[in-house]
């Protein structure tokens, strides 16, 4: 009976038997190493996504420190802009409103020429207080709308903004173009647009000019008494 079991279990059957037995538990250990592994692997896996997600969280946000320094940059642009933006409204103003007495200048033009009729134009110095500016065709029954600047509109539109009537506070302009002045002879205008206060130099000065042949021109100028155009 001893000599058959170990027959048996030294028979190739037998040795079958325990190499599949061995296999067996060789890979059911290596299963069991996978998924230990796998849970070992996936709790790393979730430590780094919320270590990502906390990096994003700070990334989307400001420290103080780069609050701090942000806010002195926007002072030091403002400190730099505000300033000049304050300069270009001035000038803007003044160019706005020479350019606002040669527009009205251009239509006396080409209603006197259109109609027939001359045209009389009175532009007075308002000082302080600003600019006005009157037209007044000659023909009848005038059916267009006839530009004006009374003083409390041009201070309203155009604020701190004064003019100088050099010649020609009053003229006409016929309907060949030229300009007659008060004492019917050829005259030309020439008012002066600038700002108030002692540094109104700084900001410049513009130059409304209409000849006796009826060229008229909005240029800068040097001062507020000057005639001629130093800009084209």
């Amino acid at each position: 009976m001893n000599v058959t079991v170990q027959q048996q279990a030294d028979s190739p059957a037998a040795e079958s038997g325990n190499l599949c037995r061995f296999d067996y538990l060789g890979v059911h250990d290596m299963e069991g190493d996978h998924e230990r592994g796998r849970h070992r692997n996936g709790g790393g896996s979730e430590d780094v996504i919320a270590g990502q997600e906390r990096m994003r969280g700070r990334a989307m946000g400001f420290t103080l420190v780069e609050l701090m320094i942000l806010i002195a940059i926007m002072a030091i642009v403002a400190a730099v802009a505000i300033p000049q933006f304050n300069i270009w409204m001035v000038r803007a103003r003044i160019q706005g409103a020479s350019g606002h007495l040669q527009q009205d200048l251009a239509w006396a033009q080409g209603y006197a020429i259109r109609s027939g009729y001359p045209v009389q134009v009175t532009v007075a110095s308002g000082g302080a207080t600003g600019c006005s500016w009157t037209i007044t065709p000659a023909a009848p029954n005038v059916s267009q709308s006839v530009p004006q600047m009374p003083v409390g509109a041009f201070s309203s539109r155009y604020p701190n903004t004064v003019c100088n009537v050099l010649t020609g506070s009053t003229f006409s302009i016929t309907p060949t173009g030229m300009v007659y002045g008060s004492a019917s002879t050829v005259s030309s205008a020439n008012v002066t647009f600038g700002t108030v206060g002692n540094d109104a130099a700084s900001y410049g000065y513009w130059l409304v000019q209409l000849s006796g042949a009826g060229n008229l021109r909005n240029c800068a100028t040097a001062s507020s008494t000057s005639s001629v155009c130093t800009l084209q």
